[in-house]
């Protein structure tokens, strides 16, 4: 408690609690944080904690016992709703100094890693620093870690059920949406899209197009002991949701069948928690734009879908046949080597630039250390139409890829490296990002590289 109390006064050592409270309820009376009242909530929370000097209990369990209404019975390990809370509200607070607070000699953070808020003259607000290998967490107790098979028994809670995402974007709409009396001129001039999202975001607002969200959802093989196995055959979108495995024929593309197989059935009814988080991202910014959509998984998705709408696709493999057959070539892709993850493949890289990215590890632990993600924006199946997307090598990556092109921040980056990698800009472009992971969480996010494309 002694040391991060110094570290408080040490960021703002002459501001008394009256104003560390005034400086709070002008973040929670602003624009962006009026359109959340769970990250006011949080917000409101730990500031108070931190003023009446209470911040050495300050933890995940206290957050979302005190804060979030959770039940006593509340696991962090099994529940990762704060950390997707306060990760949201940081890039609220983020938001809102970039836009409304940008004048504001004094800025709230909550720096990774822990969840008490530092109060900091705008002048002397840091970045967050790369992190080294020394700064992961020591090994735990548990088994040691091995590599993936090609064929991954998924545990239930790296999975999130078709229906959560219909509750998070019904939330996001219910929760955002003007009232009859708002007028909608007026909430569009307070919400006005940042110029650093304008290339990226203004194609998919627009109330003369459709839009749809095309999330990913591989196909895997469930048995009756509710297992789940991942695999990814060609033929996927042929292959009926629910029925028996009646032949182990083509499903060894990526994996061979278990040796000890009980009976198995093709099941498509889940995604990655971080696609999840990515749609509800996407849902919040196209929420503020007033722009309706709908969302559907890829299985389900053809060309006749898209034919006439703009559409975001979230995910790796979301709609590999439809992006393959776009009349523009991408030279950043996905590719999947027989066995393991996928990774990033560069059709085209600069002079001493790697032309693959993929997964690291922590040596120690085993875990994912750093992903890698793509953000593109493509033409359409028809002309004047849109399609963008957000995808990682894995679902920490597809989250990431979100967050960041959700960014005023980081899309004003990204657009400086665009101008200054090519004199000539086309409509359409892709960025390559580096996603730093600390504790199972996405920690950092770097742009590398951006590539202007032009119609093929």
């Amino acid at each position: 408690m002694q040391r991060e109390h110094h570290r408080l006064e040490g960021n703002w050592r002459e501001t008394q609690s009256d104003d560390r409270l005034s400086v709070l309820d002008k973040v929670l009376h602003s624009r962006v944080f009026s359109r959340s009242d769970s990250s006011q909530q949080i917000l409101k929370f730990i500031v108070e904690r931190v003023v009446s000097g209470r911040c050495d209990d300050l933890k995940e369990y206290t957050i979302a016992t005190e804060a979030m209404g959770r039940p006593p019975d509340f696991d962090p390990k099994s529940d990762s709703s704060v950390r997707i809370q306060v990760q949201r509200l940081r890039r609220r607070l983020e938001e809102y100094y970039n836009e409304e607070g940008k004048g504001d000699t004094v800025q709230i953070t909550i720096p990774h890693g822990h969840y008490v808020p530092e109060f900091r003259s705008s002048a002397s607000t840091e970045p967050i620093p790369p992190i080294q290998e020394s700064t992961l967490p020591p090994e735990s107790n548990r088994p040691p870690a091995v590599e993936e098979r090609n064929l991954l028994l998924v545990l239930p809670w790296g999975l999130t059920a078709l229906l959560l995402i219909v509750a998070v974007i019904m939330g996001i709409r219910l929760s955002q949406v003007p009232t009859p009396k708002t007028s909608l001129a007026t909430a569009a001039a307070a919400d006005a899209l940042p110029s650093s999202l304008v290339p990226l975001w203004n194609p998919f607002c627009s109330p003369d197009v459709s839009l749809i969200i095309v999330y990913s959802n591989a196909l895997m093989l469930s048995d009756d002991h509710r297992d789940l196995y991942w695999f990814s055959p060609s033929s996927a979108h042929s292959l009926p949701a629910g029925a028996r495995v009646q032949s182990f024929a083509g499903l060894e593309r990526s994996a061979p069948v278990p040796l000890a197989a009980r009976d198995l059935f093709f099941n498509d009814l889940y995604t990655g928690t971080g696609e999840v988080v990515a749609i509800a991202e996407i849902a919040r910014r196209l929420a503020i734009e007033h722009q309706e959509f709908a969302v559907e998984r890829a299985r389900l998705v053809s060309y006749d879908n898209i034919r006439n709408s703009n559409a975001i696709f979230v995910g790796g493999g979301a709609g590999d046949a439809i992006l393959d057959g776009l009349p523009v070539k991408m030279d950043l892709d996905f590719t999947l080597p027989k066995g393991g993850y996928g990774q990033v493949v560069d059709r085209r890289p600069a002079a001493g630039q790697p032309g693959q990215y993929a997964l690291s590890r922590n040596n120690k632990t085993g875990e994912f250390q750093t992903d890698y993600a793509l953000i593109s924006l493509l033409p359409g199946v028809t002309p004047d139409r849109h399609i963008m997307v957000l995808a990682g090598i894995t679902t920490l990556g597809t989250q990431a890829a979100a967050e960041f092109a959700a960014s005023p921040a980081h899309m004003a980056a990204l657009e400086k490296m665009r101008h200054a990698s090519s004199p000539v800009h086309s409509p359409y472009f892709q960025a390559l990002l580096e996603v730093l992971i600390r504790n199972g969480a996405v920690a950092q996010i770097n742009c590398l590289l951006t590539r202007e494309l032009g119609n093929k």
